[in-house]
């Protein structure tokens, strides 16, 4: 196979993860992925196999600090009993700077070949040990603490058995 045809089957490669992630639910297997941290080592999905991710989508937010600071100490509480908790900071204007936040903060380019966009920002996923999505909660995350808060207690206390603990 040419060039060309390397190509294409590799741009048909990424549209379709991409658009499989786009249009995730509840129950789907989340794509891997690697984005770098913006301190820190990257990180990818498959090298948190066995242990249940919080992913926390921001996209643009300009009041990111005081929204999720409780998102942060609520994933710390949680990180003994195995929880990685992620942020995700996507912007389309390069002026804008993500919040420094002590969770690791993946930041998303569109030039990553191995990473995709959740479009429907803010978000947070709950995917458990074996790479699945679990919860999806879409909107606000200010508003949307709560729910969080209650149905990720909920799912850890449910599934605690299957996670790997150091």
């Amino acid at each position: 196979m040419g060039y060309l045809g390397r190509l294409l089957v590799l741009t048909a490669l990424l549209f379709s993860a991409m658009a499989q992630a786009d249009s995730l639910k509840p129950g789907d297997k989340v794509p891997d992925f690697t984005m770098p941290a913006q301190k820190g080592l990257a990180q990818s999905l498959r090298e948190a196999v066995g242990y249940p991710v919080m992913l926390i989508w921001l996209g643009e937010c300009y009041d990111c600090p005081e929204s999720i600071v409780r998102y942060q100490i609520l994933a710390e509480s949680q990180e003994i009993e195995g929880l990685k908790g992620w942020f995700v900071w996507s912007s389309e204007n390069p002026e804008n700077k993500p919040p420094k936040m002590r969770l690791p903060m993946l930041m998303f380019s569109p030039e990553l070949t191995n990473a995709w966009q959740f479009e429907k920002k803010p978000a947070v996923m709950l995917i458990n040990q074996d790479g699945y999505l679990d919860h999806l909660i879409l909107g606000d995350l200010a508003e949307n603490y709560p729910e969080v808060e209650t149905t990720l207690m909920r799912w850890l206390s449910e599934t605690r058995e299957g996670f790997l603990v150091e």
